[in-house]
């Protein structure tokens, strides 16, 4: 197999690379991870493996799929995003967050490879970047907007130069060894991308969750991923609106969150906003040393080794109802504390409660149905934004029957909480095979930081240790 896959030079320009040919015994005998998607925590693995490699240990090799290429959901350009909205997690919770490997031959490689890591923090990058660290510190330590945490993705790539197919993945195959990816390259080419690996990381947000009456497309409905490429257009309409717009908001997540704050931004008292919430109020995490430290070393592994205290928290040890319901309150379903703060002022937002059951879109209105304590209420707005998450199997429609059944057959038909406890310290399904790894479903298995930002380092330790040598259990 050969193909021209998309690099990054240190400027952060793209430039086009042939990797090396298939054919090259020692590429062979490597085990090849497949990682598809281009964003943070595919950029931590490429990263913490190009370190590793750089101290001369044994790595698999690693190939992201991409068809945008990298960081693309965070720029702002191409949905999800408007690239102006404020990173959700601290900047400093980057590609090699927490910096506390355990799991590799001994203390002293374990130490090395944080140091190693610590050259592709944000700090670095500031300091790389003009001279910009000083004047972020003297700021407070800002959170920085998604556009410039995709110049930081982007200049990690610059550094380690990762081996990325721009490319969209169409059909996944499987046998019990290897897994093989067909792609169309993004370029436009009509010969076919055929990749194969001993492992599959699946990362991305997927496909925005809908409702029943969902039009695909709509001017007047709008998704998590679509709202984003309409920002500017609300922003214009702000000076010709005769009557402020009313506008349904279904979801009550961070994506909710970052689309009710670019909706106060563009429309100001020109909108009137309704938060279609289940519980009736808008929630906010705590954002508590205890609970963030669970994001950081769920297993308390770190806090062990350095003897810090020995009642340290322990993801492992909670029920699986303390698990969700600690999900609940701090990930899933509440907003940021900046984004509460936000709202908080605005005197033009306000919770409805019920759980949205269908809509039905006119060319002059959206129509939307909620249900609560059995009764159900009907509502008008002007536009409505589905903002009630991503499904984080999307990936099972692009797999070929074989593979489907196969994964099916192990998880209770793809029941997500099946999916969800099977899990394991890899971040792989159990009794699947070949190695298929779902950081986004990790949350109640091993740890609520693996869906999100809040641990990529560690995420990257557990699933390159699964191909080499390591001390993890």
């Amino acid at each position: 197999m050969r193909y021209t896959s998309t690099s990054y030079t240190e400027s952060g320009h793209l430039q086009l690379v042939t990797p090396a040919a298939e054919s090259d015994p020692q590429r062979r005998q490597q085990p090849t991870l497949l990682v598809l998607g281009a964003g943070p925590k595919a950029i931590a693995i490429a990263a913490k493996r190009a370190m590793m490699a750089r101290l001369g240990y044994a790595v698999p090799r690693v190939v992201l799929i991409d068809r945008l290429g990298i960081a693309a959901h965070w720029s702002g350009d191409n949905g999800f995003t408007d690239g102006r909205q404020l990173l959700g997690t601290r900047p400093e919770k980057d590609i090699g967050y927490p910096y506390a490997s355990t799991c590799w031959e001994s203390g002293a490689l374990n130490r090395k490879i944080n140091s190693e890591m610590l050259l592709l923090s944000w700090h670095s990058f500031l300091i790389d970047s003009g001279g910009r660290y000083a004047d972020w510190v003297d700021r407070g330590g800002l959170h920085p907007p998604h556009r410039q945490w995709s110049h930081y993705l982007q200049w990690v790539a610059s550094k380690i130069q990762p081996e990325l197919a721009v490319a969209e993945v169409q059909k996944i195959s499987s046998s019990m060894e290897r897994w093989q990816l067909q792609c169309a390259p993004a370029d436009g080419t009509t010969e076919p991308l055929t990749l194969e690996g001993d492992g599959l990381v699946i990362t991305g947000p997927g496909t925005p969750l809908t409702i029943e009456g969902q039009p695909y497309q709509h001017p007047r409905v709008m998704d998590g991923g679509s709202f984003w490429l309409h920002v500017d257009e609300f922003a214009r309409s702000r000076f010709s609106l005769k009557k402020p717009l009313t506008i349904g908001i279904i979801g009550i997540g961070e994506t909710a969150a970052a689309i009710i704050l670019a909706l106060l931004d563009s429309l100001r008292a020109q909108v009137f906003i309704e938060v279609i919430s289940p519980y009736g109020v808008l929630y906010s995490r705590d954002e508590g040393f205890e609970e963030n430290n669970l994001f950081s070393d769920p297993d308390g592994r770190s806090a062990n080794l350095y003897g810090i205290h020995r009642h340290q928290a322990n993801w492992l040890l909670l029920s699986e109802e303390d698990r969700r319901e600690f999900v609940r309150r701090t990930d899933r379903g509440v907003f940021s504390l900046h984004a509460m703060e936000e709202i908080n002022r605005a005197e033009n937002v306000r919770s409805v409660v019920g759980t949205a059951q269908r809509m039905e879109a006119t060319e002059d209105r959206v129509i939307v149905d909620t249900i609560y304590g059995g009764k159900t209420q009907r509502d008008e707005y002007d536009y409505v934004i589905v903002a009630r998450g991503f499904d984080a199997l999307w990936f099972t429609k692009l797999m070929d029957a074989q593979t489907y059944e196969r994964l099916a057959g192990v998880t209770s038909s793809l029941d997500r909480r099946a999916i969800e406890r099977s899990i394991g310290v890899d971040l792989t399904v159990g009794q699947f095979a070949p190695r298929l790894h779902l950081p986004m479903l990790a949350g109640v298995a091993q740890g609520p930081g693996f869906p999100n930002l809040s641990c990529l380092g560690l995420l990257s330790d557990r699933i390159l240790s699964s191909y080499g040598h390591s001390i993890l259990e």
